[in-house]
């Protein structure tokens, strides 16, 4: 380990975004006690699924071709109404339909709908390191 240097700020963000929502907002509000310039800085920083509501059609498709059906349906279970609607309304009446049937199916566990939500968070933030899509609250910032 000697000479290699770490960027604490990052290496704090990965470990947030490796906890599940409860845990990262327990967390973050503790860092506020303490810190609560910190914690906006690494709220601000932290890509969570709620960020999802800034894919575009285009990188929707992107995504859907490394996640499956099923995995979104669940995790849609426990997001807020703002991502869930506008990712439905990127798709097809067929395929929307099937999302809806998997959100709607027999009650599961919040640890498999918190699952599915890592899984598919785990993807975006791999095609996000290499560029494919980004997640931008500002609707300007465009892929080049």
């Amino acid at each position: 380990m000697k000479g290699k240097k770490i960027d604490g700020f990052k290496a704090a963000i990965e470990m947030l975004q490796g906890l599940d929502l409860a845990a990262q907002q327990s967390l973050l509000s503790d860092i506020a006690r303490r810190d609560p310039e910190m914690a906006i800085k690494l709220k601000q920083n932290m890509v969570t699924f709620d960020d999802l509501q800034y894919l575009t059609v285009g990188m929707m498709k992107r995504l859907l071709q490394e996640i499956q059906l099923d995995d979104l349906g669940l995790a849609l279970r426990g997001a807020n109404k703002e991502v869930t609607q506008h990712l439905l309304s990127m798709f097809s009446t067929g395929m929307k339909r099937d999302i809806e049937d998997i959100m709607k199916g027999k009650p599961r566990a919040l640890s498999e709908v918190l699952e599915a939500q890592k899984k598919i968070m785990d993807v975006v933030l791999k095609l996000r390191e290499k560029g494919e899509i980004v997640l931008s609250k500002d609707k300007s910032e465009k892929l080049v």
